[in-house]
């Protein structure tokens, strides 16, 4: 895994790591976008199983049972950021509207349901998806090389 620029890492006070590949797509779309007016800013990368079960008990907490948690946060070894291929986006003009539904109705939303497939990503959980994850319009996964499509085949 590599450190993802620190573009937009001060309004969120940590760094992201992706797969080296597609953190230089990651980049590459990033500023395309900055310089079509967008802001862009990178939230949640590659998540260790131990981080993923933290997330994972929280939800539990949150929502009252297993079940329910898992409809939106995956179990620990089953998330797609463990892949170093996935990454949480938010619009850096509303930040508000991370990691919620509303991030469909922002300027970075549109344009990566635009052009993110130029830059070989996906949005991993549309709505109604064959996996039966909630939407998550701010989860985009890395399908740009023959081994990145290979890791999510089965989920698309």
């Amino acid at each position: 895994m590599v450190i993802i620029s620190s573009y937009g890492a001060r309004q969120y006070q940590r760094f992201e790591y992706l797969h080296p590949e597609a953190a230089k797509a990651l980049m590459n779309m990033i500023y395309t976008a900055r310089d079509e007016g967008v802001w862009l800013v990178p939230v949640s990368g590659f998540r260790t199983v131990e981080q993923q079960e933290e997330l994972f008990k929280a939800q539990i907490q949150r929502r009252g049972s297993l079940e329910a948690a898992a409809k939106v946060s995956a179990p620990p070894g089953y998330s797609e950021h463990h892949t170093g291929l996935a990454i949480d986006l938010t619009d850096g003009n509303f930040p508000k509207k991370d990691i919620t539904i509303d991030f469909e109705n922002t300027k970075a939303f549109q344009w990566l349901t635009r052009r993110a497939q130029e830059f070989g990503f996906e949005l991993s959980f549309p709505p109604n998806n064959s996996q039966g994850v909630s939407y998550e319009p701010w989860h985009w996964r890395y399908i740009g090389s023959p081994e990145a499509a290979a890791a999510f085949a089965q989920a698309r």
